[in-house]
């Protein structure tokens, strides 16, 4: 069951943008961390097993981002050890792993958003500008159609070798790759003709079946406060951290970390509570 992607559109695009400013902007450890860990329990609670390679992609990059970044990167008073003349410190250490938490929670919540908001939506939410709404939409659609298409390129050159891996991966990639680009201009091109074929009119009346209703302009409102307190603490050096020289938390406001903390878990609060509500109404009938 999945109750936060039954909402209004207009609130996941207010709250995926929220989101994405957030993460980007506050560049805080302890606002970057819950947004991960609230975009990967969302993503257990909805795709179950499945979540695991998500959990080992953020594992996997913010451990290579965090070593990248201490190798090339020498600043901080803390040093950890020496190679010749170069001190690797803890504050590149620990700046690396941040900034990973950063693109690991920037690809979660980006996977988040094109699985709750489809193409219906994101018409709807456009319907002022049909054109930009269409193309929005169709490369959203693109995105795990090309993907899964990709896939089943390689599977079928591993068959043609008669199920040897290539000896020259980087050759092997790029056949793969001119094969997709060519797939898609064809898929570009006959979806077109269809559409000119069915006589499509970006300026026709549509059906939408959604309804703003009041849950949708509580969490609208709700999500709204928590953005702009946080960008306002952001702003007046409220929720200042200090990597370099030293790694210390200078400011800290409980109250922005609250607000962000539920903003980051309003997905899976949503997704828990009515489920909790259906099972007290399953319970008294």
């Amino acid at each position: 069951m999945d109750r936060f992607s039954k909402f209004h559109p207009i609130f996941h695009f207010l709250y995926f943008i929220g989101m994405f400013v957030l993460v980007v902007s506050v560049y805080n450890p302890f606002f970057v961390l819950p947004s991960l860990v609230g975009a990967l329990l969302y993503e257990v609670k909805i795709r179950g097993k499945e979540a695991l390679s998500s959990l080992k992609f953020s594992v996997v990059m913010i451990l290579v981002i965090g070593l990248f970044n201490m190798l090339f990167a020498h600043y901080g008073l803390t040093v950890l050890f020496t190679i010749g003349d170069t001190e690797f410190t803890l504050e590149a250490l620990f700046y690396g792993i941040n900034q990973g938490f950063v693109v690991a929670a920037m690809v979660l919540w980006f996977g988040i958003f094109g699985r709750v908001v489809d193409s219906e939506k994101v018409i709807y939410a456009f319907r002022f500008a049909p054109k930009i709404a269409l193309l929005f939409s169709m490369v959203l659609g693109f995105i795990p159609r090309f993907t899964k298409k990709l896939g089943d390129i390689e599977t079928a050159a591993l068959a043609l070798d008669g199920g040897k891996k290539p000896k020259n991966k980087l050759k092997a990639a790029l056949n793969n790759l001119s094969a997709l680009v060519t797939y898609s201009l064809e898929s570009s091109i006959i979806t077109a003709d269809s559409m000119t074929a069915r006589g499509y009119n970006p300026k026709a009346v549509r059906y939408s079946r959604y309804k703003f209703k009041f849950a949708d302009g509580v969490l609208i409102a709700l999500s709204a406060v928590c953005l702009f307190y946080v960008i306002f603490a952001k702003a007046s050096d409220r929720i200042t951290f200090v990597i370099d020289p030293r790694i210390y938390s200078k400011t800290f406001d409980v109250l922005a970390f609250l607000l962000f903390l539920l903003l980051s878990f309003l997905p899976l609060i949503t997704d828990l509570t009515e489920e909790f509500l259906w099972k007290i109404s399953y319970a008294k009938n």
